[in-house]
């Protein structure tokens, strides 16, 4: 999985090695690299946060959504920071860790939770949310994939076989003048004379490019995809309907937005109460943008 808190992931992406076969389709893997990025940042985007100036938030926000959850630590030597840490400790009488390990290279810590480090979640289960991102990445993948054969096939609309090779050089020449434009093409009868047989003197298979092009609606699938993402995430999409939509539509569509992004906003907030409670000079809040709205937690 690509690590999203890592100053590499900038330089070398390592979401997937080589390609990724889902259900039997194998799309490319420069494309789920592509949109895996286009998605995340547009996840990346709905949330903003308050905290010391000393604090890198690009680093805050990365290890938040990559992996759910940071530690805020009191180190001895660098003061109150947040850090990517992972859950120890024996489990309270609700099964959640009682301690956090931090082991960077200039960061070594152990802590008790709610004693001298706090934990910041975005999710109740302490789960990351790549996994939304990589599956409509995966997808979008394979449809423009889809989209660039489909495009590479709308070219082969004529082909031709003449019964020599003289008939065939001479019907390329026509395809090469009739390409260039020219109002008028002459060609010698014995071509048509000499042909494969007296009913087709020259044999061409022309493809039914209009009945069989499907671009536009690959083009609209990618559309659907990305939409139900931006739905997911909380960033309400009009869909595709082009007349008026009724009331009960448009408040089943904001529900829909906001099932998962209310439950991150109150898991931070949730996070937040405790981190401000054990270390009230950081004075931390945050704005989290979902259902068409902004939703504030303290002083932003």
């Amino acid at each position: 999985m690509y690590n999203y808190h890592e100053y590499e992931g900038l330089n070398g992406y390592n979401v997937y090695d080589g390609t990724r076969s889902v259900n039997g389709l194998v799309e490319n893997d420069l494309n789920t690299r592509y949109f895996m990025r286009s998605l995340y940042q547009r996840l990346y985007a709905g949330l903003s946060v308050k905290c010391p100036s000393l604090w890198n938030k690009n680093y805050f926000k990365n290890v938040l959504f990559g992996q759910g959850f940071i530690g805020i630590i009191d180190h001895p030597d660098y003061g109150i920071i947040p850090q990517i840490c992972a859950p120890t400790g024996e489990r309270g009488i609700f099964l959640q860790p009682t301690k956090i390990l931090v082991s960077q290279p200039l960061v070594k810590f152990e802590g008790d939770i709610g004693v001298n480090c706090e934990v910041i979640r975005l999710t109740p289960d302490w789960l990351s949310v790549i996994d939304i991102v990589e599956h409509y990445a995966v997808r979008m993948a394979i449809a423009i994939t889809s989209y660039d054969v489909a495009m590479i096939n709308n070219r082969a609309a004529f082909m031709a076989a003449g019964k020599n090779k003289s008939a065939i050089e001479t019907i390329k020449q026509l395809y090469e003048d009739m390409t260039k434009g020219k109002p008028l093409l002459v060609f010698d009868k014995a071509l048509k004379d000499d042909g494969l047989d007296e009913s087709d003197p020259i044999w061409t298979f022309s493809a039914d490019l209009k009945n069989n092009y499907i671009s536009d609606k690959i083009l609209a699938d990618l559309h659907t995809i990305r939409e139900d993402f931006d739905t997911e995430i909380g960033i309400a999409a009009i869909g595709d309907k082009k007349e008026r939509m009724i009331t009960d539509e448009v408040d089943k569509l904001t529900a829909d937005s906001t099932a998962r992004a209310e439950t991150w906003f109150d898991m931070l907030t949730q996070s937040f109460d405790k981190v401000n409670e054990l270390f009230p000079e950081l004075g931390l809040s945050f704005s989290m943008k979902y259902g068409g709205e902004s939703h504030e937690y303290g002083e932003n």
